[in-house]
């Protein structure tokens, strides 16, 4: 079985537009949620509607076992990409903070053998440049 990992630009172009990405959704497969990508998701509501959203998406992952929490292995890999990433790639973790959660999330989806769907082709092509790991670029 397909083991899906979603980013969080993914679930807030379905939260704007419900049909948005539907196929990633509901093709073959199981899709996950990366307890990462839900800290990002809350650090987004600012309203009774997104809060909403938020508590229906946290429920249903939660009620079916598929939240994603990265292990001590996950963030060890990621201290790695992100070591990598600054001496190969040139990032400046300071003006870059979001990489770490990326390169978490990408370590949580190689630990559990999902593939990544994600909008976000720089960071995670340089993840993948140094990190082997499955990836779809929507």
């Amino acid at each position: 079985m397909i083991k899906k990992l979603i980013d969080t630009n993914i679930f807030i172009d379905r939260f704007s537009n419900p049909l948005r990405h539907k196929e990633i959704f509901l093709l073959e497969g199981l899709v996950y949620l990366s307890a990462v990508v839900l800290m990002e998701l809350r650090a987004g509501v600012h309203t009774t509607e997104a809060r909403k959203a938020y508590h229906e998406i946290f429920n249903f992952f939660s009620n079916v076992n598929r939240i994603l929490v990265p292990t001590v292995k996950d963030y060890e890999h990621a201290g790695e990409i992100v070591s990598k990433l600054q001496v190969e790639k040139g990032y400046e973790i300071k003006k870059s903070f979001s990489i770490v959660n990326d390169c978490l999330i990408a370590a949580s989806a190689r630990n559990i053998g999902a593939v990544l769907f994600t909008q976000n082709r720089k960071d995670f092509q340089s993840i993948k440049d140094i990190f082997d790991f499955k990836v779809v670029f929507v």
